[in-house]
């Protein structure tokens, strides 16, 4: 057990409640299914509102420019208001922002409601780390976290699979199912999980502002976000793209196409299981990350080459897909080694999520803009291959910050 994991162990129990973890995972995926919920419904949404593409980009990406403006901020109040609490309130907003966003009759209306999920997703998915911490015994927590890890592409595919429900409940009766199931699973929330912890006198904005600072000058900290933003970009664009790719490019069924692209989605969630099974063998920390930076390079190279066949290329896109997952739960394993003190935990994953978002949003109009530059998808092995370089840096830095604080220590 590492420095920072003896740290935060002392938050945890001896014992694991896999029943509190179960429900903060399940709160990630619902919270995910926010955005899984989107792409399928846009089509019918646009025909009804009028939607132009531009005004549809805006929609699609409002959860990543939410988490980029407001990760860490999310954090400082799972902090000190408790996770619990911010927990339970994202998820309301959530449900508002779904029933809004069901009822609108406007562009405007749809953007504004769109806010207030992400708003809401940004709540829930920084305040579920610290909640599973408290939770898990010393010897479960790297699972643990590798669980938590899946919640974004488990969340995913769950809704790409149910968007045949858009045909006999519309798009807007598919937005009030997915209000509902938020409202349930806040009621599990509020009935299955603990009491935050007492939090003492309550601090000044002061103290809050010197908790940050103290938190965004950890350089450790930066390489996990450099990290995960190196994984989201190539991962959510490929995401993306890709089914566009097979029907324009390769001539597929739309049909066809979105099943591919639910199977390139949901093998993330094996990968994601491996890297916390690997952590809790002993695995590095710097290894996992180093092992997504190389495949990012290696699998662009398959994913984007004319020279092989489609079979292969999108071999290389699953390898890609899988095995990066291991990724999220090794950043998140290493939020806790970082921060300056367990009390700041939720900043650090609040940290992380920005670094998650800046890569979703990025990601997209990047490959595009490569593949125009360069006359055909060809040009996206460069985006992949440059995402390699910077996590291969990013991740040799932090196997020396953790091998300069073990020495310290």
């Amino acid at each position: 057990m590492s420095v920072g994991d003896s740290q935060t162990a002392r938050g945890g129990l001896a014992v694991t409640r896999w029943g509190v973890v179960f429900v903060v995972f399940v709160a990630g995926l619902v919270a995910a299914g926010h955005i899984g919920m989107l792409p399928a419904a846009l089509p019918a949404i646009r025909a009804e509102l009028g939607i132009d593409l531009v005004t549809a980009g805006w929609v699609l990406s409002i959860f990543s420019v939410a988490g980029v403006g407001l990760g860490m901020l999310a954090g400082v109040f799972a902090d000190h208001l408790g996770a619990r609490r911010v927990l339970l309130g994202s998820f309301v907003v959530m449900a508002v922002g779904a029933g809004l966003g069901a009822s609108v009759t406007s562009e405007s209306w749809l953007l504004l409601a769109r806010i207030f999920e992400g708003l809401g997703y940004v709540g829930a998915v920084v305040s579920g780390p610290p909640i599973i911490l408290r939770a898990t015994g010393a010897g479960d927590r790297r699972l643990a976290l590798g669980l938590w890890g899946a919640y974004m592409p488990t969340g995913l595919a769950v809704l790409l699979l149910a968007a045949p429900l858009l045909g006999p409940l519309g798009w807007r009766g598919f937005w009030w199912l997915v209000a509902g199931v938020t409202l349930l699973w806040a009621l599990a929330i509020w009935l299955k999980l603990p009491d935050d912890e007492p939090r003492g006198a309550k601090a000044d904005t002061g103290a809050w502002a010197g908790e940050v600072g103290a938190t965004l000058a950890r350089p450790g900290l930066w390489c996990l976000g450099f990290c995960f933003s190196v994984y989201s970009l190539p991962w959510m664009a490929l995401m993306a793209w890709l089914p566009s790719y097979l029907v324009e490019q390769r001539g597929l069924s739309l049909a066809l196409a979105a099943q591919l692209t639910v199977l390139a989605v949901a093998i993330n969630i094996f990968g994601n299981l491996l890297g916390g099974w690997l952590l809790q063998r002993g695995a590095t920390r710097w290894s996992l990350l180093l092992t997504t930076a190389l495949l990012t390079g290696f699998c662009g190279i398959g994913i984007f080459s004319d020279l092989l066949s489609d079979a292969w290329r999108y071999a290389f896109c699953l390898i890609f897909s899988c095995f990066s997952g291991v990724l999220p739960p090794a950043a998140f394993a290493g939020v806790s080694v970082f921060v300056p003190s367990p009390r700041q935990v939720g900043a650090g994953n609040g940290f992380l999520v920005q670094g998650s978002a800046i890569g979703q949003l990025a990601g997209p109009p990047i490959i595009a803009a490569a593949v125009s530059l360069a006359g055909g998808w060809q040009g996206g092995v460069w985006i992949f291959a440059g995402c390699g370089i910077v996590g291969t840096v990013f991740a040799l830095a932090v196997r020396l910050l953790e091998a300069r604080q073990a020495r310290r220590a």
